[in-house]
């Protein structure tokens, strides 16, 4: 029992059983707006009307997907910062399983589609994902040390990949082969009610609050400082319980990093000893920004693509298509644990960074199934940068104000996914017939912008670590 108590307090489970129940959501909805819009279409058959019609609706829900969590994403960071990461991940997902759950109505009872953008909005006034994974790294980031804390939150991103990998390979043969009267999709769609309603009940009963933060005075000297540090991670431990045995052990760490004279303070607790250096974390957002600019406007289009000729898939097609996307989580983790022994925080996002443009520079001349997977191998690093500027961020900033700082940036990266998602999508209906890889190309070009930025922020953290007073 205890052991499963602590099972249940990682944040991992949450996000692999939320995952999970999001890879079964998107194959069902894919497959129903497919089917939808080759029922309406004046021409059975044709897909240029059913591309165009399967662009016109995902830009719509994706557009009331994405704007609408803007409006609470901040309120419910704050509330985090101020008393527990579990508002900022229970509010969302209980808006999942709600709105998604609409879905198994819509298909038992050929709804409209349209009810669909309701289930967004319902969806977005809860949170949405910007409030849950901001939530999430905010979380991971609390319960992690300084050093280890790139590895950290991109073992969060692999726990999410793997679980969507998991889910999309099987979501495919579910939709095929579990019905519900004779209705494909509402059987796929129960199971992902399912793992919603399991990933909630994990993060409301299971997460534990890491913000009970030992208070320190330093105006003595060092051993006063170790004596208030080892009571509080005392009463600490006996409080929280087992929960919470990586946090008071990044207590510790960090009470002997900074009573250690010999190591110069700006180094080992930039957060603490001098002021946020608010234009490297500008350079941080930029990067982020640039690069998500360049990875949402590929990502969106590749789900239509790979619709038509000259791919042409079926569900089953799709969910291993959509298992490979996944399937670069693990590899960038894998990247991050071998490589972060040799390169810096900066190196790594470099590498993601180019390794993204050069797969998807290869998507733009794919017309053989076999030519996508090759493309998808390349990108084995592309989800290094994202996840590791959060955590060079987070070093830049006090351990008590995460939510807000990594809220923000979710806020923006949500912004431009919105406009990314509207721009691409256009692009690509109007350039279907002639060229429509062409937005795999401009994908590649926009995304290794972010490299400029992350160039000078080395030089900035570079010499900071020479002069510390710089």
């Amino acid at each position: 029992m205890e052991m499963c108590r602590k099972l249940f307090s990682f944040v991992e489970i949450v996000v692999g059983l939320h995952q999970i129940a999001g890879a079964f959501y998107d194959t069902a909805l894919l497959m129903l707006v497919q089917e939808h819009s080759n029922s309406n279409s004046t021409t059975p058959g044709s897909q240029d009307q059913q591309q165009e019609a399967i662009s016109r609706f995902y830009m719509i829900y994706n557009l009331l997907l994405r704007i609408t969590p803007l409006v609470f994403t901040f309120f419910l960071a704050k509330l985090g910062d101020q008393k527990s990461r579990k508002v900022t991940i229970c509010a969302p997902l209980l808006g999942y399983l709600v709105s998604r759950s609409l879905l198994v109505f819509v298909i038992l009872l050929d709804l409209p589609l349209e009810v669909m953008f309701a289930t967004a909005l319902l969806n977005g006034l809860s949170g949405g994902f910007t409030a849950f994974w901001s939530g999430i790294m905010a979380l991971a980031s609390d319960t992690s040390s300084q050093e280890k804390r790139s590895i950290r939150l991109n073992r969060v991103e692999l726990t999410y990949g793997v679980a969507g990998l998991v889910g999309s390979v099987i979501s495919g043969h579910l939709f095929v082969h579990f019905r519900i009267s004779h209705d494909q999709g509402a059987g796929l769609m129960v199971c992902s009610c399912i793992f919603y309603a399991l990933s909630l009940l994990c993060s409301a009963l299971g997460l534990k609050s890491t913000l009970e933060q030992p208070q320190t005075h330093s105006h003595g000297n060092g051993s006063l400082l170790d004596h208030g540090q080892q009571e509080s991670d005392n009463r600490a431990t006996d409080e929280a319980g087992p929960g919470n045995i990586t946090w008071n052990e990044t207590q510790s760490e960090r009470s002997r990093l900074l009573s250690n004279q010999n190591i110069p303070r700006s180094q080992d607790s930039p957060r603490g000893s001098r002021s946020v250096d608010k234009i490297t974390i500008a350079l941080l957002f930029t990067a982020g920004v640039l690069y998500e600019f360049g990875v949402s406007g590929g990502v969106d289009v590749l789900p239509i693509f790979v619709l038509k000729d000259p791919l042409n898939w079926n569900a089953v097609w799709v969910g291993y298509g959509n298992a490979t996307g996944y399937a670069l989580f693990l590899t960038s983790f894998i990247g991050v644990v071998v490589f972060s022994r040799w390169l810096k925080d900066t190196s790594l996002i470099v590498m993601g960074m180019v390794s993204f443009s050069i797969g998807m520079l290869i998507m733009a001349f794919v017309k053989w199934t076999f030519l996508y997977f090759i493309a998808r191998v390349v990108m084995m690093f592309a989800l290094i940068p994202l996840a590791t500027i959060r955590s060079v961020i987070s070093k830049q900033i006090k351990d008590t104000s995460y939510g807000k700082p990594f809220a923000i940036l979710q806020i923006l990266l949500t912004l431009t996914g919105v406009v990314t998602s509207i721009v691409f999508l256009n692009i690509y209906n109007s350039m279907k017939d002639l060229y429509p890889s062409v937005c795999f190309g401009l994908s590649s070009v926009i995304s290794c912008l972010g490299i400029i930025p992350i160039t000078i922020v080395e030089y900035r953290l570079s010499r900071h670590s020479r002069f510390p007073e710089y």
